[in-house]
C-alpha cells in the first residue's frame, strides 16, 4: 500500500515540501548564498544564523547602493527584530522564537513566496510590545526621578549639618 492510499494528507504535504526554490542571486557576483534554501522544507530548516547571514549577503542588514536594487527588501533593521538590551525585560522583545518565525516570514517575502505578508499575530504582538517598552521605559523614569530627588534630599541634609558644624545655624 502506497504513502498517497495511507495518508493522502502526508503526501500532499511532503510533495509541497520537495518544491523547489529558484534562488534570487547577488546583483554582483550573480551567485545565491550557500545557505540559500532549494526546496520548502529547507526553508523551514534555516536557522536564525542562517538567515541573518542572507540577509547581509544580500545588502539589508547594513544599507547600501544594493539594498534596494533587489525586488523586495528584508527590512532587517525594524526594531521588533532586536534583542533585549542590558536591563531591559525580555518580555519587552520578541521571543527567539518569534522573531526566527518574523525573519523566516521576511525572507519568505524577499524571495518572492506567495503568502508571506505580514500576519495579524505579528502586528498584534508588536503593538503588545510597544506597550511593554513605554511601560518599561515610563517606570525607568519614575525610578531616575525618585533616585534625583533622594540625592537631592541627601545634598540638603549634608548642606544642613555643614551649616551646622560651622554654626551659622540654618536648621
Amino acid at each position: 500500500m502506497g504513502l498517497h492510499t495511507r495518508s493522502p494528507e502526508f503526501a500532499d504535504k511532503l510533495s509541497q515540501l520537495r518544491l523547489k526554490i529558484a534562488p534570487i542571486v547577488h546583483l554582483e557576483t550573480g551567485l545565491p548564498p550557500p545557505e540559500f534554501p532549494s526546496n520548502l522544507l529547507s526553508l523551514f530548516l534555516l536557522t536564525e544564523s542562517d538567515l541573518d547571514s542572507m540577509a547581509h549577503y544580500y545588502s539589508q542588514v547594513t544599507p547600501d547602493r544594493l539594498t534596494y536594487a533587489y525586488p523586495q527588501t528584508m527590512d532587517w533593521n525594524r526594531p521588533i527584530l532586536e534583542r533585549p538590551r542590558p536591563g531591559e525585560p525580555p518580555e519587552c522583545r520578541l521571543s527567539d522564537y518569534e522573531r526566527l518565525r518574523v525573519k523566516m516570514r521576511m525572507f519568505a517575502k524577499f524571495i518572492g513566496m506567495k503568502g508571506a505578508e505580514t500576519p495579524r499575530w505579528e502586528m498584534e504582538r508588536q503593538m503588545e510590545l510597544w506597550g511593554r517598552q513605554m511601560e518599561d521605559w515610563v517606570r525607568r523614569e519614575k525610578e531616575e526621578e525618585e533616585v534625583g530627588l533622594e540625592d537631592v534630599r541627601g545634598l540638603e541634609c549634608v548642606e544642613r549639618e555643614e551649616n551646622r558644624d560651622h554654626g551659622l545655624g540654618f536648621d
